[in-house]
């Protein structure tokens, strides 16, 4: 089994980055409309929404509880570079290491990925590990591949 916990998407959401008036300063990174629209998403999946924190030009990382009893913390990513990109991963350095495919991480990655797929605010999703992040390969339909 390969996970791939980043995907990569247009949007028909507009782009809400702020400028300030004379161009030189960011007010608002843009993504926030999207993690926005990605906390709604992810409530209708029965998540409670903990957080959304600004990382400036880092973009947005959005916390909340979710999985099939709700009770995992789980962190993700969201930035644009050209295209947007989401990262989703479960919070806390133990599961990340020892337990990369627990069972609630691929549940989680799953409901979102049908999601985002039936959602025509999104298009052109496609899925990758970490190390495939913008280099070029086609990506994948799915973010669990057997």
């Amino acid at each position: 089994m390969i996970i791939k916990p980043w995907a990569e998407f247009d949007s028909t959401l507009p782009n809400d980055q702020i400028d300030s008036e004379d161009e030189m300063d960011i007010l608002q990174y843009p993504g926030k409309l999207l993690s926005e629209t990605l906390a709604e998403i992810l409530k209708g999946l029965g998540c409670e929404i903990r957080d959304l924190i600004c990382l400036h030009e880092r973009g947005w990382e959005l916390i909340f509880k979710g999985g099939p009893k709700g009770r995992t913390l789980f962190v993700m990513r969201v930035t644009q570079i050209d295209k947007y990109l989401i990262g989703l991963h479960q919070a806390g350095w133990i599961r990340t290491t020892f337990a990369p495919r627990h069972p609630d991480l691929l549940w989680m990655l799953s409901r979102l990925a049908d999601a985002l797929a039936a959602d025509d605010r999104f298009f052109d999703v496609r899925w990758f590990a970490r190390d495939e992040i913008q280099s070029g390969i086609p990506g994948a339909l799915h973010p669990i591949e057997t």
